[in-house]
């Protein structure tokens, strides 16, 4: 899906996208693209980002895996006991 962006840019920027736009006949939204995503490479090529390193790192718990489940479990299963009495 397609969304619109308004912003203000200096006008030599916009002069250098129109420039662009008629020597190498692309839109003005394919040069945009292009450089965003060349950006958003050149910057996490030097940062040398690793992507599970900045996720959310459910992985890095001080529990053990059986006691979450337990936590989970025991957190779930007095909401249904809640609601179940509630409703009776």
């Amino acid at each position: 899906m397609q969304k619109i962006m308004s912003t203000r840019i200096d006008e030599s920027v916009l002069a250098m996208i129109n420039r662009i736009a008629m020597e190498k006949n692309l839109s003005k939204k394919t040069i945009i693209e292009e450089a965003i995503k060349n950006f958003w490479q050149k910057i996490n090529d030097e940062k040398d980002v690793d992507f599970f390193q900045n996720s959310f790192g459910a992985w890095k718990r001080d529990e053990s895996t059986e006691e979450t489940v337990r936590k989970s479990r025991l957190a779930f299963n007095r909401s249904m006991h809640r609601h179940h009495i509630e409703k009776s």
